[in-house]
């Protein structure tokens, strides 16, 4: 900014003019846009102009006196005056700004009357207080310092301007009932006096707003310090001169459009009844010292006071706002270009060149975040950049502000970067720095030598071009991924196995694959209607001809629904067919409208073919299998899942009394409904457990005894039944001979019991009596004994002989039986012979099953006591042991004897079968054969693994108890 015109040590007032001086100030204030007021040292309202009142809807009286905290948050208040007395940017007050000469403004909000809260601009500019005269003479350099100090401490009050949006203060006015006062013609009441019109005047000064106060004859009242500057003119030869003469000899000569100037500020007195605004561009002269500018000229009619019927001139230096719109509009034209590039490095490059031609930022680099190696690196910078840099740094992770900025996302600015505890290069020439995110892409860079390089506005324009370059960026990245989709779709379209086809709205086809050539034995110029041919005929399922309107895709067309897994046929003229499953669907954009559809149809050829030849074949199987069931013994029936008959052959319909063409397709149930019970529930339990089941059934009306063998599948059961009744009466006929066997085996040993112990009885008498004297001659007592032992073996065969007989009359009902207590049991009633043998018995964890426990304890007494019995000559060793195998328990008992010789092995379950002389070994012979007898009765099996002198193993297989009901 130029010196401006005129000695600095004149005022613009007369001294001791005070009434003069309060009347400029009355029309200053009606002059400033926006409301005016004036607070004391302690932040109190002295004077309130008639604007702030009519905005806010108090009465003058009731803010006098009161605290500047009545209209404005206390926060809003503090943010100015502590800018103003730092006398600088506060970097961390992103919402304050500036004002030439030192003014603060910032984005406040002023709560009015009705209690609600109105966004407005706040300024403020302090007003020093008087200070005590001093004699400056002889002041030392310090003294002068201390001196600036006091008076910059000194405080007089202060001038606020709140600029509130028009269409807030039209809701304000809106929300304020008819009822609350407007004082729009009062004007700023105060105690009044010159000062208040020096701080008004600073205000406007120090704001660079250039005042012309006119009277009534629109001669030149007044002029501010500003106005001569802009516009090159000398205030005491302007002064009481007609304004329209000023503007058509000098002022005119100033701007860039003097007619239109002249013409519009002309206009204002020739009707001075309304406000004019307009912006005019100031042509530099050296000569004038006259800078170029740009001005906002805003001007009104003065209703009161001295100068009433006259007019103020406020002219606002809007240079830098028209220069930062003028950047702006470039940097919009500039983006635009942007969005055509093809690359990112294009883009940044192009960035970087309009970053120092538009926005004069010369100094600026681009690093694009490198996913590969994880840095940002230099992709783009301007060639003021190259030049003082030569190469530009790459970033690795965590070096640096950049690499902070880039991970937290938030821009930083620096007046003097070198201050920066993590800079990356202390010794940079860099002293101003921008530094701003550009999303995931990366950071861009703009840096300065100077000090206090950059304002708000820099960064604001830089935020925006960081911003811009993220949109085309992410636009590219977009439009790279579109691009690869694209082509990964139609490369996937064109070698997919399907027949895929696209059309538009109209039915154009606008792709068309290789396998949908194929199917229509059309090339891709037939199919696109380039070339002249017979369209193949395509036919529905049934062999109807479709016409175009009739396809799937023309569907779709007509009712937007999606047409699925139809069936067609394509008849070439070849005579070739080929089967395709069609799903057709649509497409719609995003405000519904149908788009394209999308036409797939698999190649069913090969399927229906198989299909054929499967009902073929099926009708084959069918004639074969009806001809062998008709020559099956047994009667046969099939049910599908809905128990309906789907085969049976003459056998079954003679034994269920129907003919085969009356059952075929009904529901058995519904032929047969007071058919037995066991029917239905046998033949539910198989199709829910998918295993075969069999169960017999007596006929009455054809007094039968039938056996059903039923096997169930998934789709149904195949039953087959025959008569039993032969075998049944041979069963009942078995039975009854055993049941009179068993009579008959009781009945003897029963009756040879009596003879047996006569013969003991009579034996043992002769014994007694005269065994002494058959003694003498050395053979009477041998015979005597022969004779008693013989008996005693005698009745001991009777006795198992009659137990024998016994195990399936005279045995216990089936319970769970714990084999461990079983064998325990029989551990404690051979303890005796154990420990007389001295030998080892183990047992392992053994289960539980369903049985007849004394019965069970019979079994393993018996081959227990055989181990022991045929151990040998070393000290017996047994095991017991069980596995599990399916659905039965193995218990096995296995010895270390003298074992058995393999041809021997079904030989020892035999009643009195022995394998050794009475004199080896003690027994009847009919233990094993009663093992076998028990073993059975509980539906299991016994058997012996053994060689000689390798000892011996009986496995006893009992059903596991979970399966035994």
């Amino acid at each position: 900014m130029s010196e401006r015109v005129g000695s600095a040590e004149t005022t613009f007032w007369a001294d001791g003019d005070d009434r003069l001086a309060l009347q400029y100030y009355r029309t200053l204030v009606d002059a400033v846009e926006g409301g005016v007021f004036q607070l004391d040292a302690d932040d109190r309202f002295v004077a309130i102009d008639h604007t702030l009142l009519e905005l806010t809807g108090y009465a003058r009286n009731d803010l006098l006196g009161e605290p500047v905290s009545l209209l404005f948050a206390d926060r809003d208040v503090e943010r100015l005056e502590s800018r103003i007395v730092d006398g600088g940017r506060d970097d961390t007050d992103a919402e304050a700004t500036v004002a030439a000469g030192g003014s603060l403004e910032i984005a406040a909000t002023i709560t009015i009357a009705s209690g609600a809260s109105v966004p407005c601009d706040l300024r403020l500019d302090r007003v020093p207080a008087p200070a005590p005269v001093r004699d400056g003479d002889g002041q030392t350099d310090g003294e002068r310092a201390e001196r600036g100090r006091e008076n910059h401490e000194r405080n007089g009050g202060s001038i606020g301007i709140v600029r509130v949006d028009d269409a807030d203060r039209r809701r304000e006015s809106a929300s304020r009932s008819p009822s609350e006062p407007s004082e729009s013609s009062e004007s700023l009441e105060s105690p009044e006096s010159p000062e208040s019109f020096e701080s008004i005047a600073a205000v406007l000064e120090e704001a660079d707003v250039g005042v012309f106060v006119l009277d009534n004859e629109f001669d030149v009242s007044w002029i501010n310090e500003a106005t001569e500057r802009y516009f090159g003119l000398d205030r005491a030869a302007v002064l009481g001169r007609d304004k329209r003469a000023l503007i058509d000899e000098t002022i005119r000569n100033a701007v860039a459009d003097p007619e239109t100037f002249e013409e519009t500020v002309v206009a204002t007195y020739e009707d001075n009844s309304y406000v004019e605004r307009f912006e005019c561009h100031v042509t530099p002269d050296l000569d004038d010292g006259r800078e170029e500018r740009w001005l906002e000229h805003r001007s009104k009619p003065i209703e009161s006071g001295p100068y009433a019927g006259g007019r103020v001139e406020l002219y606002y230096d809007i240079t830098d706002r028209h220069r930062r719109a003028t950047q702006l509009r470039r940097l919009n034209e500039a983006v635009r270009e942007w969005l055509e590039g093809t690359t990112h490095e294009a883009v940044a490059e192009q960035a970087s060149a309009h970053i120092s031609t538009i926005l004069d930022l010369e100094i600026n680099g681009f690093f694009r975040y490198d996913e590969g190696s994880e840095e940002l690196r230099p992709v783009a910078w301007s060639d003021a950049a190259e030049t003082l840099f030569g190469d530009l740094p790459t970033f690795a992770p965590g070096e640096g502000i950049a690499w902070r900025v880039f991970e937290s996302g938030e821009p930083a600015i620096y007046d003097d970067v070198r201050t920066v505890p993590d800079i990356y290069n202390p010794e940079t020439p860099i002293r101003s720095e921008i530094i701003l995110p550009v999303g995931a892409h990366g950071i861009l860079i703009i840096g300065s030598r100077e000090h206090d390089a950059f304002d708000d506005g820099d960064l604001t324009l830089a935020k925006i071009v960081a911003s811009s370059l993220e949109v085309t960026f992410d636009r590219l990245s977009h439009e790279r991924t579109l691009e690869r989709e694209r082509a990964q779709t139609e490369q996937l379209l064109q070698t997919a196995p399907v027949a895929i086809a696209v059309e538009d709205a109209d039915g154009e086809t606008l792709l068309a694959n290789q396998r949908a050539q194929e199917a229509l034995g059309l090339t891709e110029a037939e199919i696109f209607g380039e070339l002249e041919t017979d369209a193949p005929k395509i036919v529905d399922a049934t062999g109807d001809r479709l016409e175009p309107d009739e396809l799937p895709s023309a569907r779709v067309r007509d009712t937007g629904e999606p047409v699925l897994d139809e069936e067609l046929v394509i008849e070439r003229s070849t005579g070739e067919r080929t089967w395709l499953s069609v799903n057709a669907t649509p497409v719609f954009t995003t405000d519904g409208t149908l788009e394209r559809v999308i036409t797939a149809g698999e190649d069913i050829t090969a399927l229906k073919e198989h299909e054929r030849r499967l009902e073929r074949r099926k009708s084959e199987l069918e004639t074969e299998l009806s001809e062998i069931l008709g020559r099956v013994s047994d009667a046969f029936y099939a049910l599908d899942d809905e128990w309906r008959f789907t085969h049976l052959n003459d056998r079954a319909s003679e034994l269920l009394n129907r003919p085969r063409e009356s059952l075929l397709g009904s529901r058995v149930w519904d032929e047969y409904p007071d058919v037995d019970p066991i029917f239905q529930e046998r033949f539910e339990e198989a199709m829910a457990s998918q295993q075969p089941v069999s169960f017999e059934t007596y006929d009455d009306a054809h007094d039968l005894w039938l056996e059903f063998n039923v096997y169930p599948s998934e789709t149904g059961l195949s039953v087959y039944f025959r008569d039993v009744t032969e075998r049944k009466e041979s069963q009942r006929k078995l039975e009854e001979s055993n049941e009179r066997l068993e009579q008959f085996a009781y009945a003897a040993s029963h009756d040879l019991q009596e003879p047996l112990r006569m013969v003991s009885s009579y034996l043992q008498l002769i014994d007694q009596r005269y065994g002494s004297e058959l003694g003498e001659d050395g053979d009477g007592q041998e015979f005597l004994d022969y004779a008693i032992d013989g008996a005693d073996r005698m009745r001991e065969m009777i006795d198992g002989l009659l137990e024998y007989s016994r195990v399936e009359t005279r045995g216990d009902s089936f319970e769970p039986v714990d084999l461990e207590e079983v064998l325990e049991d029989v551990r404690s009633d051979l303890q005796v012979r154990i420990a007389e043998q001295d030998a080892d018995v183990t047992v392992d964890s053994l289960p539980t099953v369903h049985g007849d426990a004394g019965q069970l304890r019979q079994v393993f007494q018996n081959l227990l006591s055989n181990a022991i019995e045929y151990s040998g000559d070393e000290p017996p060793a047994v095991a017991v042991s069980a596995d599990r195998d399916g659905d039965t328990w193995l218990v096995s008992v296995r010895d270390e004897g003298i074992g058995i010789d393999p041809d021997d092995r079904e030989r020892v379950f035999e009643v009195f079968q022995r394998l050794h002389t009475h004199d080896e070994h003690a027994g009847t012979g009919i233990g094993l054969a009663l093992c076998k007898r028990i073993v059975e009765r509980h539906g299991g099996k016994i058997r012996v693994d053994s060689e000689p002198g390798e000892g011996s193993t009986f496995s006893v297989a009992l059903p596991a108890v979970d399966d035994v009901e």
